[in-house]
């Protein structure tokens, strides 16, 4: 009861309620796998994939520039997706591709504190489906997102040669046409622990995303998260400030 009164109170607070139709609510979790590879100075590679059980799973890809000022990076990307549809029975069958590029703007660090902002760009386009099948055609939308994210260095235990780290992210999601919106408003809300350990961080947590419908339904989805992080060189080049974070990577 303590918990769903929660989830209600944070409903209230980051969902636009022009809904008329009542909350739903639904536990899943999260798993992820992210990499970034430096390849040249100033260049990294992105690969990541995601995961959430009968729902979505994403594989991306992309290549980032790392500016000189240390604090701005763009990336330009392509990822493959698989969706479930209302007669898959949760399998992922549905296929979307989709085009992406976005920005991150790191504040310079003064410790314990990192904080950073991103924007990103995805163009969707989704398989469209009848009432039993796939179709050849494809959907297509914007969507853009914003993204911002805390992080708090705890410290490093020398005995398990680990530095421990607390996360925040928020992130807001708005589709727009030409073609049907499911979901034209989301809300994302994560609470991560960090540990890494040299270039691995592992950042097990808890999430909660509130949705808008285009049914005028709002949608409760919480569970937990599990994200694994490498950061990694092909060679020894010049170490500039390219450590990347999962709050970059979701």
């Amino acid at each position: 009861m303590i918990r769903r009164s929660f989830l209600t109170f944070l409903v209230l607070v980051t969902v636009p309620l022009h809904s008329k139709g009542q909350i739903q609510y639904r536990s899943e979790s999260w798993w992820g796998l992210m990499t970034s590879g430096q390849i040249a100075d100033r260049w990294s590679l992105w690969m990541d994939s995601h995961y959430v059980p009968e729902l979505f799973i994403i594989v991306r890809s992309g290549l980032t520039y790392h500016t000189p000022s240390e604090k701005l990076n763009f990336t330009a990307g392509y990822a493959n997706l698989g969706l479930t549809t209302p007669y898959s029975q949760g399998k992922l069958i549905r296929p979307e591709k989709r085009p992406w590029v976005q920005m991150i703007y790191r504040f310079p660090s003064k410790r314990p504190y990192n904080v950073s902002f991103r924007f990103r760009y995805d163009a969707r386009f989704r398989n469209q489906f009848d009432n039993n099948s796939l179709l050849d055609a494809y959907d297509f939308n914007h969507r853009f997102r914003f993204n911002s994210a805390i992080r708090y260095n705890i410290g490093q235990s020398v005995r398990l040669q680990s530095t421990f780290s607390l996360s925040m992210v928020n992130e807001t999601l708005l589709t727009t046409g030409p073609s049907f919106v499911d979901i034209p408003f989301e809300h994302r809300i994560f609470m991560l622990t960090g540990i890494q350990r040299g270039a691995s961080t592992i950042s097990p947590g808890y999430h909660f995303r509130f949705q808008s419908t285009s049914s005028e339904q709002v949608r409760v989805l919480h569970g937990f998260v599990l994200w694994i992080n490498l950061n990694y060189r092909f060679k020894d080049f010049k170490r500039h400030f390219l450590r990347e974070f999962p709050a970059d990577k979701i």
